[in-house]
C-alpha cells in the first residue's frame, strides 16, 4: 500500500463503523426513528429532486440492494415520509416522492446531522482546492467501482 496505507486503513475503519451503525435507528419526531438506509433514501429524494426517482435507479445510485431498499421504502411510507407511484402503463417502475411530512423532518434534522457528523469532515477538507476535492471524489468512485466488481468466489470442490 506504500504511501496510501494510512488512507486505506482510515477507509476500512470508516466502512466498518458505517456497517455497525447502519441498522441502528435514530429517534426523530412523533415516534419516527430512521436507520441509515432510510435516511439516505429520504435525503436522496430531497437533495436530487431533478433526478429520476425510480426505485431501481435509487438502488444503483446509493448502492443499496433492491431488497433492502424495498424494505426501507416500506418503512418510509408507513411513517408518511414518502409516497410510491407508478407511471401510466408501466407497472414495473415504482417512482418515489417525499411528502411534506418528509420535507419537514429532513429540514428539522439536517442541521444537527451536519453539526454532529459532517462539520469536522468538512473542516478538514476546507484547505484543499476544488481540483483536489474532485480528484479525491474520483478516487473514491473508482474504489467503489472496484468493490462492486467483487463477487463471491466459486466454492471449492474436493478432488477425488
Amino acid at each position: 500500500m506504500g504511501r496510501y496505507r494510512q488512507l486505506i486503513a482510515t477507509i476500512v475503519l470508516h466502512g466498518n463503523n458505517v456497517s455497525r451503525v447502519m441498522p441502528l435507528r435514530t429517534p426523530m419526531l412523533d415516534g419516527i426513528a430512521l436507520n441509515q438506509p432510510e435516511w439516505q433514501i429520504l435525503e436522496y429524494l430531497l437533495e436530487n429532486e431533478q433526478d429520476d426517482k425510480c426505485m431501481n435507479r435509487i438502488s444503483e445510485r446509493l448502492g443499496i440492494p433492491q431488497s433492502s431498499l424495498s424494505k426501507a421504502v416500506k418503512n418510509l411510507c408507513r411513517f408518511g415520509l414518502v409516497e410510491r407511484f407508478r407511471q401510466g402503463g408501466n407497472r414495473k417502475n415504482v417512482i418515489l416522492h417525499p411528502t411534506e411530512k418528509g420535507r419537514e423532518l429532513y429540514r428539522a434534522f439536517v442541521p444537527g446531522m451536519i453539526d454532529g457528523c459532517f462539520a469536522g469532515f468538512f473542516q478538514a477538507l476546507d484547505g484543499i482546492s476544488d481540483a483536489d476535492l474532485a480528484a479525491f471524489t474520483e478516487a473514491m468512485r473508482r474504489l467503489t467501482q472496484g468493490m462492486e466488481k467483487q463477487t463471491d468466489p466459486a466454492p471449492l470442490v474436493p478432488l477425488e
